[in-house]
């Protein structure tokens, strides 16, 4: 349910024995969080959970010799010494290991292959006062801290859109479209924007290359957002 879904997303979960005598209720209480685990997919309604961007700490992709000592590959030893940084990730990072794994798949950090979900242009999140389907404090704000988009941007919709739909942090909200536009008095977006009834009042008039603002800004309900194609 619900809560036990905020509770995976504030704490993951973090089962803790303190009495070796664990009463029976306890041994109970902890059998049914472990199914509650086991059905979250079903919970969620989904099966697109991203993992976090990070580096694996276990991959190894061989070791080597170097004055009588023997060294392990690791993404860290990507970048152990200063001066060999840039001359090991190129001869590294896009190495096969065993015809398994691309080192840059198991150190996306160190390679520099974890993508900025954020969308630098866009003008505000879309809609406004959007929270995820688990509460109000789950809204845009909460998701552009750490890993959250990454996590859960593709979970919990919410007004018909998921976080990475509706948050400018995570790659989603809405895009004044034309970027730069001015309608053909000069004034912007931002100029709407200040006060709503500017939208109203003026936002279907003053067309200019084609667009007015009821059209090209988000603030009059125009502009590009995912979700609304």
């Amino acid at each position: 349910n619900i809560h036990n879904i905020n509770i995976l997303k504030k704490k993951h979960i973090n089962i803790s024995y303190r009495n070796k005598n664990m009463k029976l209720k306890d041994v109970f209480f902890v059998i049914v969080i472990l199914v509650g685990l086991s059905q979250l997919e079903e919970v969620l309604g989904q099966s697109n959970l991203e993992p976090p961007c990070r580096d694996d700490p276990f991959f190894q992709f061989g070791t080597f010799q170097w004055n009588g000592k023997t060294y392990t590959r690791t993404c860290a030893w990507l970048t152990e010494n200063a001066n060999l940084i840039d001359k090991r990730k190129e001869d590294w990072c896009d190495q096969t290991i065993g015809n398994y794994f691309v080192v840059h798949e198991k150190c996306p950090e160190t390679c520099g292959k974890c993508v900025d979900r954020s969308n630098p242009n866009c003008s505000m999140d879309y809609p406004i006062g959007w929270h995820d389907s688990t509460g109000e404090e789950y809204n845009c704000n909460w998701y552009a801290g750490g890993e959250n988009c990454n996590m859960w941007g593709n979970s919990f919709p919410k007004y018909g859109r998921t976080a990475n739909q509706a948050c400018c942090a995570c790659g989603g909200g809405c895009t004044n479209m034309p970027l730069l536009f001015r309608d053909s008095l000069g004034r912007d977006c931002e100029w709407y924007a200040a006060k709503p009834s500017r939208c109203e009042e003026h936002g279907y008039r003053y067309r200019n290359n084609g667009y007015v603002a009821n059209e090209a800004c988000c603030a009059c309900d125009g502009g590009s957002a995912p979700g609304n194609d």
